[in-house]
């Protein structure tokens, strides 16, 4: 399943042309490792098939660092409910991660900005009015957090990440292994 998730993640970035690799490189560069590899894929599938850009992404996974260190969550699931809850357009899966935003209050700054009425935005408009919204303030609430700064929930994090992504090469050696067999 990592495996095509991640072959996943290179389809879509492809389709922008990004790369997919670099995308997940750069995840588990702003997470510091604390990610596994399937982890860093499955959240970049997410955003990018919302039609979030790189950059956008690269907010969202900082964003939910800091949220993870300041409130004391997981960070894997910190941006799983960042990346979901914007792309699905759901207030109440930020709600969470004390990040509140109102679509509708949202929507007509983002209709402002770009010379339109609220009324008359797509609903990919939409989508970016929510997710510029949900960063801004994200960005804001956690300006104070240094995610530089070791602790143990971060190396133990770290260590569960890799721990699974060599099970995944193990497992895709494995079945490599037993499917003549089979």
């Amino acid at each position: 399943r990592a495996e095509q998730t991640i072959a996943g993640t290179r389809t879509l970035a492809a389709a922008i042309g990004e790369s997919g690799d670099q995308i997940i490189a750069k995840t588990q560069e702003i997470t510091r490792g604390q990610l596994s590899i399937a982890e860093s894929a499955q959240n970049a599938n997410i955003a990018l098939s919302a039609g979030f850009n790189t950059e956008q992404f690269e907010r969202l996974t900082t964003v939910a660092l800091k949220a993870s260190i300041a409130l004391g969550r997981n960070l894997p699931d910190a941006l799983t409910r960042l990346t979901r809850g914007t792309a699905k357009i759901e207030p109440e899966i930020l709600d969470e991660l004390g990040i509140f935003v109102r679509l509708d209050t949202a929507v007509e700054k983002y209709a402002d900005k770009i010379g339109k009425s609220a009324g008359s935005l797509t609903q990919f408009e939409r989508s970016q009015a929510f997710l510029n919204a949900a960063l801004e303030q994200g960005e804001q609430k956690f300006a104070a957090i240094d995610p530089s700064v070791e602790n143990s929930v971060a190396s133990f994090e770290r260590l569960g990440a890799k721990i699974e992504d060599l099970g995944q090469k193990f497992g895709a050696l494995l079945a490599t292994a037993l499917v003549p067999v089979a």
